[in-house]
């Protein structure tokens, strides 16, 4: 998990992807919140690319598949750090 923030961070896409992948296959169903970081990841990595537009929508979609109690403030800092992202 926090490879993949690190990697997603620092525009090393082909690794954070490897990285997200990995996490998911071993991660629980019972841990979404983890499973919505690994998406807030992705997002972050499209909006520096380039497509911010882009990036925020696939965020504010994985947050809306989590339920609002689940939201912590990890996720929602992520979440306005994919919002003022500018490409790398």
């Amino acid at each position: 998990m926090f490879t993949s923030l690190l990697l997603a961070r620092l525009g090393n896409e082909k690794g954070a992807v490897e990285e997200q992948d990995e996490a998911l296959k071993l991660l629980p169903e019972s841990l979404p919140r983890f499973a919505t970081h690994l998406e807030l990841h992705r997002g972050l990595m499209l909006a520096r690319a380039g497509d911010q537009a882009e990036g925020v929508a696939y965020a504010t979609a994985a947050m809306d598949r989590l339920p609002p109690e689940k939201h912590s403030l990890t996720l929602r800092m992520l979440m306005g750090e994919i919002q003022r992202s500018r490409a790398a």
